[in-house]
């Protein structure tokens, strides 16, 4: 206990909770004149209802793998974003269960739980990634709160409860992939990895996992590499991640993939699933509400300064986060720049999806964890002083 008291892990993670509090009081409070509740939209619309009908089968002893109330009917289970068998959705149905009913509070609960999820476990990530670094704990919890609360996770995605719920994996499952590969390849730190993006499949968003997928697996190739492990290590730590990924998610995978052939969105052509953020857009970086209703390429001025510290020093991995988040931003734009027509033929998967924006998944990640690299950095020289 008085080692954890030492390195600053207890301080750092009763401060994010405080910070959780603080951030959504106005969910918390008991005075009605000030309480407040998320706005109408996606989640009210779509994942209220979503989880208000599992709640009814799960509770009547049925799984709910037909819904008869949307269009004369559809296939519940085998539509990602109802996100059947995700754990904390279960969890959410069992708590609600006790009271005799679901709720719109229920949902909004589960969602910032996430949120308070996300920084803790992109704390652990920074941490471990750090661990040799002095300024180790400092610079993981900056990045936490980066992450957590930037534009891209305070935005949008907390009223589209997919992206949200599937974003909040991948730093468990960078951390596991990162562990995996410390010295020689260690298969339950890589089990770890896969279970952790399984997760992020359940949560319903398959262009939030797709993009997740990829950046992990590009995560691992460098790791690999870094650690001179050899490309036979990851051809084979690449097959097993996946086989436990599809193995965790298998249940709802292969039914939504026969869906996905039979869905209207299928039928989209090229124009409509270019379209992405504006160029303008990046101005989200300085000037946040200004070129968009939300800004989720907002990482905060004072971030952009550790950023800049993170890859001006060459802080560990700085390299690899600025290349996805370069990729990521240049994606991001769809149709508006060369990038996406080029890879829409050659990446597989890419063609499936539209509003390429939301590749500001990687690049808000990316960002996060290259402000806390740069965090750490200032923070050990402050030490040394």
């Amino acid at each position: 206990m008085s080692r954890i008291f030492r390195s600053g892990d207890l301080r750092a993670i009763v401060l994010l909770v405080l910070l959780w509090l603080i951030f959504f009081w106005r969910l918390f409070t008991p005075v009605a004149a000030d309480q407040a509740s998320f706005q109408k939209g996606d989640f009210s619309g779509q994942f209220v209802a979503f989880a208000a009908y599992q709640y009814d089968r799960f509770t009547a002893g049925e799984i709910p793998l037909w819904n008869p109330y949307n269009n004369g009917g559809l296939p519940f289970i085998a539509d990602p974003q109802a996100a059947v068998f995700y754990p904390p959705r279960l969890l959410t149905i069992a708590a609600s269960s006790r009271s005799g009913r679901f709720s719109y509070a229920a949902l909004q609960w589960e969602a910032i739980l996430h949120v308070l999820a996300y920084s803790l476990l992109m704390y652990a990530f920074l941490r471990r990634l750090l661990k040799e670094h002095p300024g180790s704990a400092y610079g993981a919890f900056i990045g936490a709160v980066v992450a957590a609360y930037g534009g891209f996770t305070a935005g949008y995605p907390m009223l589209q409860l997919a992206i949200l719920e599937g974003a909040i994996w991948l730093p468990l499952s960078a951390l596991g992939i990162l562990e995996a590969t410390r010295s020689k390849l260690k298969f339950s730190w890589l089990a770890l990895a896969g279970f952790a993006l399984g997760l992020c499949w359940l949560a319903g968003h398959s262009q939030t996992s797709w993009l997740a997928t990829y950046l992990l697996l590009a995560w691992l190739a460098y790791r690999v590499h870094m650690q001179h492990l050899g490309w036979r290590t990851f051809f084979g730590a690449a097959f097993l991640f996946g086989i436990i990924t599809i193995g965790v998610t298998a249940v709802t995978l292969l039914p939504g993939i026969e869906y996905l052939r039979l869905a209207s969105r299928s039928d989209l052509g090229y124009p409509a699933k270019g379209n992405g953020f504006p160029l303008q857009d990046v101005l989200q970086w300085i000037f946040p509400g200004m070129v968009s209703v939300f800004s989720p390429l907002y990482v905060g001025i004072a971030s952009l300064l550790l950023i800049f510290a993170a890859v001006r020093y060459r802080v560990e991995s700085s390299r690899f986060w600025l290349g996805a988040a370069s990729i990521g931003l240049l994606l991001s734009f769809g149709a508006n720049t060369a990038f996406y027509p080029t890879l829409d033929n050659l990446l597989p998967g890419l063609s499936f999806f539209r509003g390429q924006e939301r590749a500001a998944l990687i690049v808000a990640f990316s960002l996060a964890t290259l402000a806390g690299l740069g965090a750490a950095k200032l923070a050990a020289w402050a030490s040394d002083e």
